[in-house]
Formats: C-alpha cells, sequence, structure tokens
C-alpha cells in the first residue's frame, strides 16, 4: 500500500517499454533524479546484469574500457546513470552493429538530457529508442487503471461516459507533496518529506549541475530555481529574470536550457498559427513538480495549498503535466503541446495538436464555474473549426456546458 517505503509500484510505461525492447537493440530511460528509474529498469528485466555508474567499482570496469567491457558481459544488462561515461556510447555502437538483429540487448538509464542526448544522438542513431520517465502519474499514486481520457479526447460522446475511482482530496494530497516515489510514499513522515525537499535541491545544484557544468555561476543558477518557482506559469521575461540575477539576457537563456534538459522545468510554446491576431508570443514555464514549487513557497497543507495566491496555477501545472504522462504512454500517438494567449488576455491553457485536430483545453480549480468561463473556449472553436473544446475542473460530475464544450472533473483524468 502507498506509504509503505520498499512497496513497488508497477509504472504506467512498462508495456511500452517492453514492447520497444523487442523492437530496438538498445532502450535509454531518461528523467529527473528520483524519479524511480533504478527500480524501473529492474523492474522490467528483474535477471539482468546490473551496473551502475554512480558506484566507483562500475564506473571503472565499464569507463576504462567500454569495448572489453561489452564483448564479455552477458546480455541482457542494464548500465545506470549512462551519462557519467561518454566512452560508452561508441562502444555501444560498434557492439550493437556486430548484431543488429538481436534487440533488447541494452537497457541505459540517464538523469542529465544535454549530455546523454548528445552522446545517443551521435552515436547510436536509429538504433535506440527514447523514453522520458517521470514522476507518478495519478494512476501509478493511487495504484489504480489508468483513465481512457486520451484515448477518447476527441469523441464527446465517449468523454461522458468515463469513470472514476479517485478523490478530490486524493489529488489534492498528490498535489502537495509531488509525484517524486520517495516523498509521496513517506508523506506521513513530515520531517523525512521535508529535509528530502531540502537535500533534492541542495544535491540537484552542488553535484549534478557542477559537475555537468562546472564554470556555471551555482549561486545565481540557484537563484533562478526559486524565481521560477515563484513565477510558475507565467509568460517568461528574459530581462526581468536577468535585470533580478544581474546576469545577461543570455545567461538566463543559457540556464533555462540546462533547467529543462535536467527534467525540472518545461517551457510551453504559444500556439501563434493565426498572422492576423495578435497573440502572445513568448513561451511560458513552470517547475514541474508541484511538490517543489510547494517546497519553494512554504506550503506545507492541504488548507495553506487551497488558499495560496498561486493555487490556481499550481492546480494548473498539476492537471497539464498528468496530462503530459498520459500522452507519454502512447507509443502511435503524435501530437503537439502549445498555450494560446492574445494581446487581449483571452486565454487557452492547453491547446492540443494531433493529426485528428486541434483541442483546446481550459484548467480551472474551482468546483463551480463562472458565467463566462467559456468565452475563450467558444472563441478559439469557432475560429480553428475545433470539434468541441474541454474544461477540466473540479466539480463532481461531467456534463456539457454548451454543445461543443464538456466540463469533465479531474478526478476523471
Amino acid at each position: 500500500m502507498p506509504g509503505c517505503e520498499n512497496h513497488l509500484i508497477t509504472r504506467d510505461s512498462f508495456g511500452l517499454v517492453r514492447k520497444l525492447l523487442e523492437c530496438f537493440p538498445c532502450v535509454v530511460i531518461i528523467g529527473a533524479r528520483q524519479v524511480g528509474k533504478s527500480t524501473f529498469l529492474k523492474q522490467l528485466l528483474p535477471c539482468a546484469s546490473s551496473y551502475d555508474l554512480e558506484d566507483y567499482d562500475d564506473f571503472q570496469l565499464i569507463n576504462e574500457n567500454p569495448e572489453f567491457f561489452l564483448s564479455q558481459v552477458s546480455t541482457p544488462v542494464i548500465i545506470d546513470e549512462a551519462q557519467l561515461s561518454p566512452n560508452l556510447f561508441k562502444a555501444l555502437r560498434v557492439a550493437i552493429d556486430k548484431d543488429r538483429k538481436t534487440n533488447g540487448k541494452f537497457l541505459l538509464s540517464g538523469s542529465s538530457s544535454p549530455h546523454l542526448l548528445k552522446n545517443i544522438s551521435e552515436s547510436l542513431a536509429g538504433r535506440v529508442a527514447i523514453v522520458e520517465l517521470a514522476g507518478f502519474s495519478w494512476s501509478e499514486a493511487f495504484e489504480s487503471k489508468e483513465s481512457d481520457f486520451i484515448e477518447n479526447i476527441f469523441c464527446v460522446n465517449h468523454l461522458q461516459k468515463l469513470t472514476t475511482t479517485k478523490t478530490r482530496k486524493e489529488l489534492l494530497e498528490l498535489c502537495l507533496y509531488g509525484s517524486y516515489p520517495e516523498p509521496y510514499l513517506n508523506r506521513r513522515d513530515t520531517v523525512r518529506y521535508d529535509k528530502w525537499q531540502e537535500n533534492y535541491i541542495k544535491t540537484y545544484i552542488e553535484r549534478d549541475i557542477r559537475a555537468l557544468f562546472p564554470r556555471l555561476n551555482l549561486e545565481a543558477y540557484r537563484r533562478l530555481v526559486s524565481m521560477l518557482a515563484f513565477s510558475t506559469g507565467e509568460i517568461i521575461n528574459l530581462t526581468k529574470l536577468s535585470s533580478s540575477l544581474g546576469v545577461s539576457a543570455s545567461t538566463v537563456s543559457q540556464y533555462l536550457e540546462i533547467i529543462e534538459g535536467t527534467f525540472l522545468w518545461r517551457k510551453l510554446k504559444p500556439y501563434e498559427t493565426n498572422l492576423k491576431k495578435r497573440l502572445i508570443k513568448s513561451a511560458k514555464g513552470y517547475i514541474r513538480d508541484t511538490g517543489l514549487i510547494n517546497y519553494f513557497l512554504k506550503i506545507q497543507t492541504l488548507d495553506q495549498l487551497q488558499g495560496h495566491p498561486n493555487y490556481g496555477h499550481i492546480w494548473e501545472i498539476f492537471v497539464i503535466e498528468q496530462i503530459f504522462k498520459s500522452l507519454a504512454n502512447k507509443s502511435n500517438y503524435l501530437y503537439d503541446v502549445y498555450f494560446y494567449r492574445t494581446k487581449h488576455k483571452a486565454e487557452i491553457d492547453l491547446v492540443l495538436e494531433t493529426s485528428n485536430g486541434l483541442i483546446p483545453i481550459e484548467i480551472k480549480s474551482s468546483m463551480e464555474l463562472k458565467t463566462d468561463s467559456t468565452k475563450s473556449l467558444k472563441s478559439f472553436i469557432e475560429e480553428y473549426q475545433c470539434p468541441h473544446g474541454i474544461i477540466i475542473s473540479n466539480s463532481e460530475k461531467i456534463q456539457m456546458r454548451s454543445e461543443r464544450i464538456i466540463e469533465i472533473p479531474a478526478i476523471y483524468l
């Protein structure tokens, strides 16, 4: 049961990665530190040989002569934190090319996307599948069946028949504590939870970022991470951020690339296909885990969360990230995700674009909607000829708000 430290939870992407191991000689699991990659790898291939490059002996064994290591090791083999050995990737290419017909031989993980993806693109293009493992999805956290929301997102009739076993209180609690497995599963131990958040940020900056970018101004970088938590969900203003930090706008831009590439922060692009309208063309961004946002904002209880001025933004991020996690597990589902805002402040929180068309999604933290809450949706639906729009709220039942707008409570996602 959740709250038990040694309890293993089957991740939603388990089936997807299983299929990819059957199709590719190498699969790489990327993601932030402490999202459960090591546990996930061992669940996938429990009988495989396993090596962790953060372990000194394993690092020495592999990094000194990766070609020899790969020629001797039995497969399938797991190599954790693979980005720590750049030499490994060229050796992997050689080992794979010697036997291209055998799939599922190598299962790797990595936490540092910029370096890892560079090595993969240079050495393993066409030979590897890449999957991001994020923090717990809602179905993982509550150990329930995945919602059919994404599969039915283009069919209003099917959306009206969604079912749920979740409660609003459970969602609020997950929003409060965040989706990293360890703090969520040990959320009843408040001392341990608070220390985890503090140590996570410290380790991320003082160890990971220092190792990856030794010339970086760590103090300015730390301040930027904190500032992003306070301005989460807002339009990115490089001039304002650079002025506050005392560094150039290009430096802030570089820092944002690093924060995004290490899975702490997400940039959401604006939807700007209408050249006649005055649209906001700057991206907006947010810290991806709401538990970390709450840590920076010193939010410690459900009452504090719901009473905080940033609650609407925090809840919006919580829902958006769940949608991203649901989309990521659909192997044949091609999509792009945007936000939309005009100069006159008409706004859509999320615009999902697929080969089937556009679906605009508004996210509300309230239980009851205001009378004008569908205005932006209606306008967007008419202008872009969308089949329908969706409002995700905290109400209790699914209902049609108009002929082409459906309201779906968050508990059904």
